[in-house]
């Protein structure tokens, strides 16, 4: 009787078999899921499987998409200045880059929300500033975004700005004294005028001077410890946003 199979016996062996190796395989897929997804968020553009965003990067396993560059783009050449006229694309993702991190590290710290009247009070400066709605809505098409995608984009910068006062601008000003070392050390910028005649304005410059070479360190402090992939097939993508500016 010991020697005897039991009908069906085989069968039954056979699917328990079956069943512990597809747990095993099932395993060794969730080890390797996070590296497969890195892969993937770094795959090429043209890969045979079209991905519905182009990832440009990953800084600590968030993405930045072609989409959010082109709409940093159109947004600062929509406002003018340096940041519209004179960045390249590669300069302004790195600018997104540093803003992701700096967006990482107030939460992580868990740094005041930006509440949503502020966000509205920035969207509703921003209209001003165009002047008209058909402007306004020039903008949005620029960007390929719509209004709401517009807020979020103010919002963080809320965040960046509000953050960086906290933690820089508050610590970056410019004492009475070393507003008066440096007239002293340079006289021959200041012929003709008295000190407390440029107190004020030379004041400002130190501290923005100051608060500037605080960001760089700030800056630098967090790229050091993040992980941040860039993914170096994307120059074709960079080109073609620099050419629709």
């Amino acid at each position: 009787m010991t020697g005897r199979r039991t009908p069906g016996s085989g069968a039954a062996a056979s699917l328990m078999r079956n069943l512990r190796r597809a747990r095993q395989g099932l395993c060794r897929l969730a080890g390797g899921l996070g590296a497969a997804l890195v892969l993937l968020l770094l795959q090429p553009a043209h890969a045979p499987a079209e991905l519905i965003e182009r990832v440009l990067a990953a800084v600590n396993f968030e993405v930045i998409t072609l989409s959010d560059l082109q709409q940093a783009m159109a947004f600062n050449a929509a406002l003018g200045g340096k940041a519209g006229g004179g960045q390249t694309a590669s300069e302004t993702l790195e600018g997104l880059v540093n803003r992701k991190l700096i967006v990482q590290e107030a939460a992580r710290v868990k740094f005041e929300e930006v509440p949503d009247q502020d966000a509205a009070g920035e969207l509703a400066t921003l209209r001003r500033h165009l002047g008209t709605d058909d402007a306004f809505r020039e903008l949005l098409a620029g960007m390929h975004a719509s209004e709401e995608q517009l807020r979020r984009m103010l919002r963080e910068r809320l965040v960046v700005e509000r953050f960086l006062e906290k933690k820089i601008g508050l610590f970056a000003r410019a004492t009475r004294e070393e507003a008066h070392e440096y007239y002293a050390g340079h006289p021959q910028e200041f012929t003709g005028r008295s000190f407390p005649e440029v107190q004020k304005e030379l004041t400002t410059v130190l501290s923005k001077q100051k608060a500037g070479q605080q960001l760089d360190q700030f800056i630098g402090e967090l790229r050091n410890r993040a992980d941040i992939r860039m993914n170096r097939l994307h120059e074709e993508e960079l080109n073609k946003a620099n050419g629709a500016r």
